[in-house]
């Protein structure tokens, strides 16, 4: 595999998109008419975002994880886990543009290091290193 790619149905392309681009320095590769779908990415990592017609569809893990009782803060229920070089250098860089962070780095029992954020959406992306 080359390139990994989830898509996500978000409140507001345009927010999104800056969110992504302005503050997670995603690199926009596409933004469709409306703007109502958008497709942005660093690195091997790529968003795709979706704006539907109708509100109330914006779902995040954290949902279904709390609602069935597997967390109660729904931390940890990530929507992805991206792997990079540096955890530690990426944790200061978004640390600097105020992004959420909803828990800071540390290394993990299952031998990574990393750290969550939260986007606008409420969607958590999970960002670590190995420790080995």
């Amino acid at each position: 595999m080359k390139q990994v790619g989830i898509q996500w149905i978000v409140k507001d392309v345009k927010k999104s998109i800056d969110f992504y681009s302005k503050q997670l320095g995603f690199t926009i590769d596409f933004v469709g008419d409306g703007p109502k779908f958008s497709i942005l990415s660093r690195d091997n990592f790529s968003v795709l975002l979706r704006q539907l017609h109708n509100d109330g569809h914006v779902r995040p893990n954290r949902i279904p994880f709390t609602e069935a009782g597997w967390h109660t803060t729904g931390k940890e229920a990530w929507d992805a886990y991206i792997w990079v070089e540096d955890a530690d250098q990426l944790f200061e860089e978004f640390k600097s543009k105020g992004v959420s962070i909803i828990k800071p780095i540390e290394n993990t029992e299952y031998g990574n290091r990393d750290f969550e954020i939260e986007d606008i959406d409420g969607y958590i992306l999970c960002f670590g290193h190995s420790n080995s």
